[in-house]
């Protein structure tokens, strides 16, 4: 009985860690997930997709082979209940949504972390972040014909990826990074009406449904 409580705590505690993408596995899903590839021309795509960190590409597979999307026909993705927006070639989670434009939120891969020296990445030589930032390139772009399998099985051989998450408002066309300072320097804003419209809506600058809001008013403020 004892033995059997503990293999469910393990189970349990294994389920909660947040998956964390390797440079073996660059992706921000632990797998290819069903969704649907929206195209800038022509009829929406059914597959198993997933966002390659290097780029912020999108994989699919096809067969046993994982492919490359061609970003350039590319409107947006929905991969599971997230839905991704083609911003200028690179995809971007949608936070918030309204007519006006949309709050997105970009992952990158902190390089400089990645190939920096030190404990943290298991090494106080520059060979494994030279190594490591190969790999993540290799996946992301040079070779994209690869067995599904393959690559799963090597998932957790590399080293976790650092991440850098921005936030964005995408509205008209513009994007803008969601910083008060950012939004106060767009041209064309009139800054004594935004400096009242945040007061009086209190606006949270970490909140895409506070940041929403921001869209919306700018949308009425620039041509």
């Amino acid at each position: 009985m004892i033995m059997i409580s503990i293999a469910i705590i393990a189970l349990q505690n294994a389920q909660a860690q947040p998956f964390e993408p390797t440079t073996t596995w660059p992706y921000i899903y632990n797998d290819f997930t069903i969704g649907t590839l929206h195209m800038l021309i022509g009829n929406d795509k059914d597959g198993q997709y997933n966002v390659c960190l290097a780029g912020n590409t999108l994989h699919f597979i096809d067969g046993d082979l994982v492919k490359a999307a061609n970003m350039n026909e590319i409107l947006s993705v929905k991969i599971g209940k997230d839905i991704y927006e083609n911003v200028n070639g690179e995809l971007m989670k949608v936070l918030a949504k309204s007519d006006n434009g949309v709050v997105v939120n970009e992952i990158t891969v902190d390089m400089t972390k990645l190939n920096s020296t030190g404990a943290a990445y298991g090494s106080s030589s520059n060979s494994v972040g030279t190594m490591a930032l190969s790999s993540l390139e290799g996946i992301g772009g040079n070779r994209t014909n690869m067995n599904h399998m393959e690559l799963k099985s090597e998932k957790e051989d590399g080293k976790i990826l650092p991440l850098i998450e921005k936030k964005y408002l995408i509205f008209k066309g513009k994007t803008v990074f969601a910083g008060k300072k950012d939004v106060m320097d767009v041209v064309g804003l009139d800054k004594a009406a935004a400096t009242t419209f945040f007061k009086s809506n209190k606006i949270k600058w970490s909140d895409p449904q506070s940041l929403i809001k921001v869209v919306d008013f700018l949308s009425t403020q620039i041509k």
